[in-house]
């Protein structure tokens, strides 16, 4: 709930605010205060933090220059000013008004219109205004139009005046102006919280900078690397962070700087430095970075993982199960393109198989003994994804091999690069991606030879590719040089006939025969349900059920868990009794197999976790 303040100058302003905002529905405090006084005012009030204040003239002006919190002002209009105009040329055709600090437009037409001579009295203070009031007095015939405090000091001065009033229609406009900036102001609270989260979770070092190279932003992991306080730096020059970050330049040309090696006293970081732009006007600089040995920690882990594969190939087309039509097709087009060289992206949801197509593709085609080298390009950061794909040259960076190291691409000459997720690659790094494509050719990080690599360059997407570069995630040349040849897997839902063989797959060697039964009754609920998480959710049920097995679970486990999966299909009567039968024999073999290990009926009840004479009663019924 937001917390709106209001500080009446009068009572009667006070009153009518109170029954308005009753009457709109919105929650107000209400409080009487005249400039400073009002400050006072506000500086008792407890509790949460106001969102909101809502006063006029001179008092407004108090509120703002002393909190940070927004001031609606609920000036008089025009339509308030003419009606206490109207009640004063009754009184004296010469008017005096009394404003805090602004003029008011359109008088000389007031003046002809109503037939008056109007003095405005522009004040900055009271004893202005009562100077002003006192020469007026002197030349008499006046009538005073002005606040509580104006009206005051003009009867001290024995002259007639008119309290000027603030009017329903401006009150009722200010608060629905002080709810609605209330409630962006707690949006964009929530929105910094959210962002601050972000920045402290992220281990990359982060600074933004104003145009000024003010500090304004730096998180965490920059105070861990750099080893500073992040408090104390918000507010300085970045260099007195940072010396030489160079941000001065990206903020004077406008124009990034990515995957650059510095020196802050013994560290070396890499880092890249982005300017911040509202059209063509650079408003400041953010840089991230992160320190070297930290990226060759995560490079050589990831050498050590992908040199256990051996860049080889594993699995074949024909290793992949099912005969339905569908996946027949793919398997028919996947073998044609074996006998290209032309690039290929492979177009699948999560879990259908995109890295066993790619592998049987490569093993397929004439590459089939050169290397199949897979890397997942949402599995990296920029920095070091950007080293693992192009290589680097020996002294490229702190702690870089003698004689360099060679990319994925050099590492996969000869044979197959299979690009996951594709979508994953940073704008930056797919631009040096489309120069592999098009040239066959590669530069090291660091480096100055242009080294020639033949290769075939196998992408996947799980996310619809045209979307990709309509969402501008994906360069639209870059979209163009991986899609010449294209193959969307099927999902599971697209193949059910293809079920049965391959929960045969999964459960063969691993005793099946003895959830054959139960899995046939299941076949129906299996075939019915959409299988979002595709062939991996289908193995992952098929391991849940030999878990049931292996640990004597009968207490129909099985049944809850397609139910779990297709209560809509299981709720038929037909379905349901086959199920409940086939579970009941289940339960009765694996009473029998537990009795027979142990010996005695007491030693299987142990085991199995039921009554003695649960076992007897099912022994006797099966």
């Amino acid at each position: 709930m937001s917390r709106i303040v209001v500080l009446s100058p009068f009572r009667d302003m006070g009153s009518m605010t109170e029954a308005l905002a009753k009457e709109m529905g919105i929650q107000v405090e209400v409080y009487e205060g005249w400039m400073d006084n009002a400050c006072e005012v506000i500086d008792k009030l407890a509790g949460p933090e106001i969102d909101v204040f809502i006063s006029r003239g001179g008092t407004a002006d108090a509120i703002s220059r002393r909190y940070d919190a927004p001031v609606i002002k609920a000036d008089s209009g025009l339509y308030d000013i003419m009606e206490c105009f109207d009640e004063a040329r009754k009184i004296s055709r010469k008017i005096a008004i009394t404003l805090f600090g602004k003029h008011l437009t359109g008088l000389p037409l007031l003046e002809r219109t109503m037939d008056i001579k109007i003095t405005e009295i522009v004040f900055p203070n009271l004893d202005y205004v009562k100077n002003r009031i006192e020469s007026l007095a002197a030349e008499g015939d006046y009538c005073i139009v002005g606040g509580g405090p104006s009206v005051q000091i003009a009867k001290s001065f024995g002259l007639p005046a008119v309290f000027l009033r603030t009017g329903e229609n401006t009150v009722r406009d200010a608060l629905q102006r002080a709810v609605e900036v209330a409630d962006l102001r707690r949006e964009e609270k929530r929105k910094s919280h959210r962002l601050k989260a972000i920045l402290d979770s992220v281990y990359d070092g982060i600074i933004a900078v104003d145009s000024m190279e003010n500090i304004e932003i730096i998180n965490p992991a920059a105070g861990r690397i750099l080893g500073c306080e992040t408090a104390n730096a918000v507010g300085k020059k970045v260099n007195q962070v940072i010396p030489n970050s160079r941000l001065n330049e990206v903020i004077k040309t406008g124009n990034m700087e990515i995957g650059e090696f510095q020196d802050v006293g013994n560290l070396r970081i890499v880092t890249n430095r982005v300017p911040v732009k509202v059209g063509s006007k650079v408003l400041g600089a953010v840089a991230t970075f992160q320190d070297v040995s930290r990226v060759v920690k995560v490079e050589q882990r990831l050498r050590r993982e992908m040199t256990k594969s051996q860049f080889k190939a594993k699995y074949r087309l024909d290793d992949i199960i099912g005969q339905s039509p569908a996946l027949a097709e793919t398997k028919l087009m996947a073998k044609s393109f074996a006998n290209s060289d032309l690039t290929v992206l492979i177009y699948g949801p999560s879990g259908c198989g995109k890295e066993m197509f790619a592998q049987g593709l490569h093993n397929a085609s004439a590459r089939r003994s050169k290397p199949f080298v897979a890397i997942n390009c949402a599995a990296l950061p920029p920095s070091l994804l950007e080293s693992e794909l192009f290589g680097h040259d020996e002294g490229a960076f702190t702690g870089a091999k003698r004689k360099g190291k060679l990319g994925l691409f050099e590492l996969a000459h000869d044979g197959t690069v299979f690009l996951d997720e594709v979508e994953a690659l940073p704008i930056e790094l797919q631009g040096r991606l489309l120069r592999v494509l098009q040239e066959r050719e590669v530069l090291r990080v660091g480096g100055e030879t242009i080294i020639p690599v033949n290769i075939r360059v196998v992408a996947a997407t799980n996310q619809e590719p045209h979307g990709l570069v309509a969402a501008n995630k994906m360069r639209e040349d870059l979209y163009y040089r991986l899609n010449v040849l294209y193959l969307e897997l099927p999902s599971l839902h697209d193949r059910q006939e293809d079920i049965p063989l391959l929960c045969k797959s999964f459960l063969a060697g691993s005793g099946f025969d003895q959830v054959e039964s139960v899995l046939d009754a299941m076949m129906p609920l299996l075939i019915r349900y959409a299988w979002p998480g595709n062939v991996r959710e289908l193995q992952n049920f098929c391991q849940r059920l030999l878990f049931y097995k292996d640990n004597y679970l009968i207490d129909r486990d099985i049944e809850k868990l397609v139910r779990k999966i297709a209560p809509s299909v299981l709720s038929k009567a037909n379905v349901s009794t086959d199920l409940n039968a086939r579970v009941e024999a289940f339960e009765a073999q694996i009473i029998r197999h537990a009795v027979k290990e142990t010996g005695s009926i007491r030693k299987a009840a142990e085991k199995l976790g039921v009554g003695k004479s649960t076992v007897a009663r099912k022994l006797k019924n099966p």
